[in-house]
């Protein structure tokens, strides 16, 4: 997702990470027109099948497969998200199964991140650096001149001029290193040097799990196969709230440490509180207010900001809620798998998706899904992927968390 605001959040990581003033550090995702065959794998947009970074460098399909069933899921949103500083492209992909009977089971809603070396801003890193070390050479070389001019000059008040024009048999100026001779030009090598150091930059090597299983390559079945909504362009613009919705919003962290901040309620006390106390509906009200102000919002983006949690009684709300504090706290975010880094909350799907997504599908109200939000936390160092192929293309796994509409 782009816009001309930066939508990398250097907040608290408390609820309340919105600004002052109607307009918050949050990007909104609408629904613009249908993609048809124009789109790319650089858009935004929700419904459609996948475009992969490179056609010929997909996923393997066990990344799209419900963990329920074992079927391949159909895709709610493919979200061009490139970040800051980097020398890749990057998109996220979120899944869901379409099967009843695999709702509000684990593994029925994945995400995973993709990301496709920018080999033109590899080039442009690669020559910067290459300009770089030819200055730090030459300054070298220089120095070592002025010395061997000052040596030369003392000798020849002490000795006369025959001493400065010995060649030194133990060494000289430097000349340009043999790295650096070779560099006649921007090469595939430099390029691959880059990316070898971004890959080490990456992996955090203290963290890392002793053991990360790849899994095996699976194909994707025949295009025709795939289930597909109808797929919509979004166009993306930061939120603004109305005085009744920030108000809402400011009281958020009161709310949720009402249930949480007294010091007497532990686990037995969270497990037994009823979803449908006064407590709890504030907080879906708190949700439905923020939501109400941008109704046909279907996309909330905010990498390294907070969620809009839909409910804190259900397993997520109560994953993501210091219970000390009552704050969300990304560091409760199964952490990452290939690196071990903590992840960050970056986006969620909000119900008006489903709407839009189901249109028209001949999908009834009883089949249709029954999520109140999907959350995605990725990882915070945005890691390399474990595979990356001589395309320079790679996917990993993210987590999802789902809060489910409550049932009756």
């Amino acid at each position: 997702m782009s816009s001309e605001d930066d939508y990398e959040s250097d907040s608290d990581m408390s609820l309340d990470s919105h600004s002052v003033g109607g307009k918050t550090s949050v990007l909104l995702g609408y629904p613009d027109e249908p993609a048809g065959d124009t789109a790319s794998a650089l858009d935004t947009r929700i419904g459609g099948l996948p475009i992969w970074l490179n056609p010929s460098s997909p996923p393997t399909v066990g990344l799209a497969k419900c963990k329920a069933c074992g079927s391949v899921m159909t895709l709610l949103l493919q979200a061009y998200a490139a970040l800051e500083n980097t020398l890749y492209e990057r998109v996220i992909y979120v899944y869901a199964c379409k099967n009843v009977g695999c709702r509000r089971r684990p593994g029925s809603v994945r995400a995973f991140r993709g990301i496709m070396r920018d080999e033109d801003k590899m080039r442009a890193v690669a020559y910067k650096q290459k300009k770089e070390d030819e200055r730090r050479n030459r300054k070298a070389a220089e120095a070592a001149e002025r010395s061997r001019q000052q040596q030369a000059g003392l000798g020849n008040v002490l000795f006369g001029d025959g001493f400065g024009d010995d060649a030194n048999p133990f060494g000289g100026p430097p000349g340009p290193s043999p790295e650096s001779s070779a560099r006649a030009g921007t090469t595939m090598d430099e390029v691959e040097q880059v990316s070898e150091s971004l890959e080490r930059t990456n992996i955090d090597d203290a963290h890392r799990p002793d053991a990360v299983t790849q899994a095996p390559f699976e194909p994707w079945p025949p295009v025709e196969e795939l289930e597909s909504y109808k797929s919509w362009f979004l166009y993306v613009e930061s939120e603004y709230l109305t005085n009744k919705a920030e108000q809402n919003i400011n009281q958020r962290v009161e709310i949720l440490a009402s249930t949480s901040g007294s010091g007497n309620d532990g686990p037995d006390e969270w497990s037994a509180l009823p979803e449908s106390s006064s407590k709890i509906d504030s907080v879906f009200q708190n949700f439905a207010d923020t939501v109400s102000d941008n109704p046909e919002q279907v996309v909330r983006y905010e990498r390294k900001g907070s969620p809009l949690l839909y409910s804190k009684a259900d397993e997520i709300g109560r994953l993501l809620i210091n219970r000390n504090t009552g704050h969300y706290d990304n560091s409760l975010i199964p952490h990452c798998e290939l690196c071990g880094s903590v992840r960050v909350f970056e986006l969620q799907l909000t119900p008006y998706a489903i709407q839009v997504l189901e249109e028209g599908s001949g999908i009834d109200i009883l089949n249709g899904m029954e999520w109140g939000t999907i959350i995605v936390g990725t990882c915070q160092n945005d890691c390399v992927p474990s595979m990356i192929d001589k395309k320079g293309v790679g996917y990993q796994e993210e987590w999802v968390g789902v809060q489910w509409e409550e049932t009756k």
